[in-house]
């Protein structure tokens, strides 16, 4: 029932901007204005970053490799799915891009340029963004599929070989790579046009009114595939907690749960770019217009709803395995350490009451739903005339439509 209101209220929210919003307000972009000037302090703000990044990541690397072998007693897992993967996702899209600020990987790459004795003329590079989408597909097929998915030693193989990876690459193709090919660095990327505030090319902060930044993402078949493979992979983390996917599952062994939960994820992507390309596919043909033109002009309309999706799935993860990082943050090793006095922390399951989740769950998913229904209808009154932008929307509501229902139908049978 909840399902289907969250639904009207979407409907709702589209005839009210058939109405009210006659004019592109988001197409024009904006620059926003300057609230810091570079300088030193950009300057010492970004060192501290890097700095910081680093030591996260060696602790990391090293919790992983010489840490204590149980799930429970080693920081590393926390870090990696919650910390990192939950923390970093939401702090992109509301605030903004955090990840280039500490980005570990661009350290060491600058750290090994250094020992080379400085830059290299790069390689030709001609594989753009789909680095970048097959590292994100094999992240989050390690997050959901595997059953020694957070064994401290799988994510030490992990994170290491990708490490070598990323460093082969900037070795070859330069440090500029890294906003191309490097999964991490694109999907934050991506998701931190969504965010107030951001860095522009001479390096002064801005703030701009949020999602404002969408209507600048590029709009290559690489970054649909970014967008799609992250909503689509929050869709299935959904339907693995639920009652129908634990009894489908409940007598396989683990090779057997793990070929089906790769078949499980790639169903839901295929199923969320079915809906979206399908949908364009519609309006292209009722407008006359080519639909991959279509989806690289409103594919900027699904990264609010992928972000809801995240925040709506992962949000009582953050706050109840969030307090366990605080724990493990004095016992990183599992080595009965106690550095910070914070060792022996319990985590608390009443900071937040279960209607206080069920809440924030089904307001973000209308939330994000509703942000993509706005850039949508703007990006639509850009390509068509009023009346006709209206209507090229349907087939698009309804998909979104269709993720709203879905999105809920999912959380509440998990």
């Amino acid at each position: 029932m909840f399902a289907y209101g969250a639904a009207a209220a979407l409907l709702i929210s589209f005839a009210g901007l058939a109405v009210f919003w006659r004019t592109t307000r988001l197409e024009g972009g904006t620059a926003g204005r300057v609230i810091l000037e570079p300088g030193r302090l950009t300057r010492t703000l970004f060192i501290e970053g890097r700095i910081i990044g680093l030591a996260l990541y060696v602790l990391l690397v090293g919790a992983a490799v010489f840490g204590d072998s149980d799930t429970v007693e080693n920081i590393a897992p926390v870090f990696v799915y919650v910390v990192f993967w939950v923390g970093m996702t939401l702090v992109c899209a509301l605030i903004g891009n955090l990840w280039w600020v500490v980005n570990p990987f661009d350290t060491l790459a600058a750290l090994v340029e250094g020992l080379r004795g400085g830059p290299r003329p790069p390689a030709p590079y001609r594989w753009g963004r789909w680095p970048a989408v097959a590292a994100l597909a094999g992240f989050v097929w390690l997050e959901l599929v595997p059953s020694n998915r957070a064994q401290p030693r799988t994510l030490a193989v992990a994170v290491i070989a990708y490490t070598v990876v990323v460093l082969v690459a900037t070795a070859r193709w330069g440090r500029a790579w890294l906003r191309q090919g490097e999964g991490f660095t694109v999907f934050f990327g991506v998701l931190a046009h969504m965010a107030p505030v951001y860095a522009d090319d001479e390096g002064r902060i801005r703030a701009r009114p949020p999602l404002s930044g969408l209507v600048g993402l590029r709009p290559d078949a690489a970054t649909q595939a970014v967008v799609i493979i992250a909503l689509g992979s929050t869709s299935f983390d959904g339907l693995s907690r639920s009652r129908f996917w634990i009894d489908l599952t409940r007598n396989l062994g683990s090779t057997e749960t793990a070929l089906l939960a790769t078949a499980g994820l790639v169903w839901a992507i295929s199923v969320v770019t079915l809906a979206f390309v399908g949908a364009m596919r519609i309006t292209g043909r009722l407008h006359k217009r080519r639909h991959p033109e279509l989806t690289a002009a409103f594919v900027h309309s699904l990264v609010p709803i992928a972000f809801a999706y995240a925040l709506a799935h992962y949000f009582s993860l953050l706050v109840f395995e969030g307090q366990s990082a605080i724990a493990l943050a004095s016992d990183p090793l599992g080595r009965g350490w106690d550095l910070f006095g914070t060792a022996g922390d319990a985590v608390n399951f009443t900071l937040v009451s279960t209607t206080t989740i069920a809440y924030v769950q089904a307001s973000g998913i209308l939330a994000g739903h509703v942000a993509g229904v706005v850039v949508a209808h703007d990006r639509a009154l850009a390509l068509f005339p009023h009346r006709e932008a209206t209507r090229s929307q349907y087939p698009l509501l309804a998909a979104m439509v269709l993720f709203t229902v879905g999105g809920l139908a999912l959380l509440l049978g998990a």
